[in-house]
């Protein structure tokens, strides 16, 4: 496994790539068979890259994102975020709805105010709280915060006394992380294996984010490929490598 890995003046600044160099020494040290190593790219330009196939890209976001365009221009789609899929809603424990067209848009209505994120960009500039400060219809379809929610996931309010994030590879739980909250109010480990059952069409790798909320019910929070992910101390060395790489596979290999 070879690995393209971001530096940010010449640092690895995220826990990710600092992961990654700490499995390059496992998997070095434990596999007979298999081995790592890691090239240090800095900047987005991939005009060097002479053969892109072998290296599978770790950094950002917009590193990543610069690799598969740049390289694989046909798999744009699986840069698009996950958000809660569809088969996860009854899990969500709130309102929430995909904003596909006007008539979408018009059921707006049933929220007081909304968290909305972008079905189609993951650092979109309008992620966020989007509210609605009288819930009258005429209004709502008029504030300009709003009247671009189509293409965007929205959800009502919930308040998460934890949050915590699931490491799920081929649909394994491998680990499970508090990156958020209170670390002793613990998500119920039979609603997320509910959740990853349910979850048939997921990735090869990705995380599910979930939290507690009052009463205490386990809800979705939401999905997200593998890459580009906080780790959150998840330290898997021996699968880690393989999370990255089989889902990269994945990615550059997807056609419409």
């Amino acid at each position: 496994m070879n690995f393209l890995l971001q530096t940010i003046d010449k640092k690895i600044v995220h826990d990710f790539g600092f992961a990654l160099t700490q499995s390059k020494d496992y998997i070095n040290w434990a596999s007979d068979y298999d081995t790592m190593t890691i090239k240090k790219h800095e900047g987005l330009d991939f005009s060097g890259i002479k053969n892109p196939d072998k290296y599978i890209p770790v950094g950002s976001v917009d590193f990543v994102s610069a690799y598969l365009n740049a390289f694989y221009p046909n798999a744009k789609k699986m840069l698009e975020p996950l958000n809660v899929p569809d088969v996860l809603f009854p899990f969500a424990g709130r309102d929430i709805m995909n904003i596909k067209t006007d008539e979408d848009l018009k059921q707006l209505y049933k929220f007081d105010e909304v968290f909305a994120k972008s079905m189609s960009v993951i650092k979109h500039p309008d992620n966020g709280w989007k509210h609605n400060p009288n819930n009258e219809m005429t209004k709502l379809l008029n504030l300009d915060n709003y009247d671009n929610c189509i293409g965007f996931q929205v959800s009502s309010y919930v308040e998460f006394l934890s949050e915590w994030r699931v490491f799920v590879f081929n649909g394994k739980i491998l680990d499970c992380r508090n990156y958020l909250g209170d670390f002793f109010t613990y998500p119920n480990p039979n609603t997320i294996i509910n959740m990853v059952r349910e979850y048939k069409d997921a990735p090869v790798a990705y995380t599910l984010d979930v939290g507690v909320i009052h009463g205490g019910e386990t809800v979705v929070i939401e999905c997200h490929r593998f890459f580009s992910c906080g780790l959150y101390g998840f330290n898997d060395f021996y699968h880690y490598p393989y999370m990255l790489s089989q889902e990269w596979f994945e990615m550059k290999n997807y056609r419409e």
